[in-house]
C-alpha cells in the first residue's frame, strides 16, 4: 500500500481560496501526511472546512505560521513549481520528477512539500529557501494545475516506494557540504561568474543524491584539506 516516509507534511502558502484549502486538508487526511501549514492564509479555514468533508479535523489542527517557521521546523523542504528552468545557470528551479521524491524525503526525520499560492505559485526568494525543487510535467500550452489537482498528484507519487537507497541526511550537513564545494571553487580561483550559484548548486546535489549524513562530512573535510593545502601554497609562493 503507498504510504508517505515518517515526517512528511503539507504546506500551502497564502492560500485564497476555501475550495482549495479544503480539498488540501482531506488530501493530507488521504494520503496520512502528519500536518497541514497553512503560510498566512487569506481564506476564512470555517468555509474551508465545508470542502474539507470529513477530514475537517485537519484544519482544526493545521498550524497557521510564517514560511520562515516551517523551514526552521523541518529538515527538508521540497518545492513545487509549474515554472521550470528553462537557462542553466537557473539552478533552483532545476527540478526533480515526482517519482523520486519518497527516497528523498525518506531521507529527512521531518520534511515538508510546499505549495504555492493559487495564482501565482512560489516565489524565487521561498523557492530558494527550498531544498529540492519538483515539477509535474504537462502541456506547454498550459503548464499550471489547479493547486488542489497538483497536491493530489505529488502526494501520490510521493507515496509509492521506488528501489532506491534509504540514506539519513540533514540541512546542516548539506549546507556545510554546500559551502565548503563553494569555498573551494574559490581558493582554486574559478571566476566568479561561474562559482555564483555553486552553494546552491551544492546543496540541492546533496539533498538529492544518495550520500548520508557521514558521506556528506566525508567530502566536506577533503574539500576543506583542499583549500588548506592550496592557501599554504599560495602563502609559501607569496614569500619567496
Amino acid at each position: 500500500m503507498p504510504v508517505l516516509p515518517r515526517g512528511v507534511s503539507v504546506t500551502l502558502v497564502e492560500p485564497k481560496g476555501p475550495v482549495n484549502v479544503g480539498h488540501l486538508a482531506r488530501l493530507v487526511s488521504n494520503f496520512g501526511a502528519e500536518k497541514l501549514y497553512l503560510v498566512e492564509p487569506k481564506v476564512d479555514i470555517s468555509v474551508a472546512a465545508v470542502y474539507a468533508s470529513h477530514a475537517s479535523a485537519v484544519l482544526d489542527d493545521a498550524v497557521v505560521t510564517t514560511f520562515e517557521k516551517v523551514r526552521e521546523e523541518n529538515e527538508l523542504l521540497v518545492a513545487t513549481t509549474a515554472v521550470k528552468a528553462t537557462k542553466k545557470s537557473n539552478v533552483i528551479r532545476r527540478s526533480v520528477r515526482p517519482d523520486r521524491l519518497h527516497d528523498i524525503l525518506s531521507s529527512a526525520k521531518t520534511s515538508s512539500l510546499v505549495f504555492g499560492r493559487d495564482t501565482t505559485g512560489l516565489t524565487n526568494k521561498e523557492i530558494r529557501m527550498c531544498d529540492v525543487t519538483t515539477t509535474i510535467d504537462t502541456d506547454p500550452g498550459y503548464k499550471a494545475l489547479n493547486v488542489g489537482h497538483a497536491a493530489a498528484i505529488i502526494l501520490y507519487m510521493a507515496s509509492r516506494r521506488s528501489d532506491g537507497l534509504r540514506r539519513e541526511q540533514g540541512r546542516q550537513a548539506r549546507e556545510v557540504f554546500a559551502k565548503s564545494f563553494y569555498e573551494l571553487a574559490k581558493a582554486a580561483r574559478v571566476p566568479q561568474h561561474k562559482t555564483r550559484n555553486l552553494f546552491e548548486v551544492g546543496k540541492r546535489v546533496a539533498a538529492t543524491s544518495v550520500m548520508t549524513d557521514a558521506q556528506l562530512n566525508l567530502l566536506t573535510g577533503v574539500f576543506r584539506k583542499a583549500v588548506a593545502t592550496m592557501d599554504a601554497t599560495q602563502e609559501r609562493g607569496s614569500k619567496t
